[in-house]
């Protein structure tokens, strides 16, 4: 079923004129507060030593997929993709 659709009014976005006009837009202040320089060190380190690699694993992964062996466990993939889904992305 299908609502009604109703008009009422026109509604302009904040700034607009009916002419077509667009006001002056205030600035937006910068509240935000620098990084401490511990936390600019911290992340400077961590992006130079790049993402965790277990190399040890990869290559146990490598060798199950070159013999076959690897099983895609299908429920696991699932429940990801549900749990995925029902994150608000936006």
């Amino acid at each position: 079923m299908v609502d009604s659709v109703q008009f009422g009014p026109a509604r302009l976005a904040p700034g607009l004129r009916a002419s077509g006009a667009v006001d002056a837009v205030p600035k937006r202040e910068n509240n935000l507060k620098p990084a401490a320089p511990q936390s600019l060190s911290l992340a400077s380190a961590l992006a130079q030593k790049g993402p965790p690699f277990d190399a040890e694993k990869v290559a146990t992964l490598r060798a199950a997929l070159a013999s076959g062996a690897y099983q895609v466990d299908l429920g696991a993939v699932a429940e990801g993709i549900i749990r995925f889904g029902g994150q608000d992305l936006g």
